[in-house]
């Protein structure tokens, strides 16, 4: 799971369309998860993915990059820490996320060098479409909040991850990325 534009870009992006692979329109299904279950899907997450990134960027040479994600699980496969970088790029995030007995459903943490902030995240599994829907709520400077929602759809070796802003003029998109997991 990749958190890597900056608030500040997120708000210049406005005016671009929003792709119909990111558009949230349908509802969303939610299946409870128990441990078990969860380990299911942390195993599907588990492995080196290569990544293809496109940004909804004006300037065409800043649309596209490539990028690694690391995904170790630890805890009896109840959790999962996640490394990812872009190559060519300082950038690089850590995340941990894993089953929430509490919620029944998956929660996580991300963190990243373009913020200063640790970002927790929440994520409901709809078993029918094999998509996790991921949201965030992330404070702003300002005092204001930014929701977040991220899709992660699963292929087999193939994962589909979609980002979007949800601003008040709408859904704002801030990156797509198609993962392939590498074998072995």
């Amino acid at each position: 799971m990749l958190r890597f534009m900056t608030i500040a870009g997120a708000a210049a992006l406005a005016v671009l369309p929003v792709p119909a692979s990111a558009q949230s329109s349908a509802p969303i299904a939610v299946t409870q998860l128990t441990a078990e279950s969860a380990k299911e899907i942390l195993a599907m997450q588990a492995g080196t993915w290569d990544a293809d990134i496109t940004f909804p960027s004006a300037e065409p040479d800043k649309r596209k990059a490539k990028g690694v994600q690391v995904n170790r699980l630890r805890s009896a496969g109840m959790w999962i820490i996640n490394e990812f970088h872009v190559d060519g790029t300082p950038y690089e995030g850590t995340g941990i996320w894993g089953f929430d007995r509490t919620k029944g459903r998956l929660s996580g943490v991300w963190a990243d060098n373009n913020d200063a902030q640790i970002r927790m995240d929440d994520g409901r599994w709809d078993a029918t479409s094999k998509t996790i829907t991921w949201s965030a709520n992330l404070p702003q400077p300002d005092g204001t909040w930014m929701r977040l929602l991220f899709t992660e759809k699963f292929e087999g070796d193939v994962r589909r991850f979609d980002s979007v802003a949800l601003l008040r003029k709408g859904e704002v998109p801030l990156v797509s990325m198609v993962f392939r997991k590498r074998p072995g």
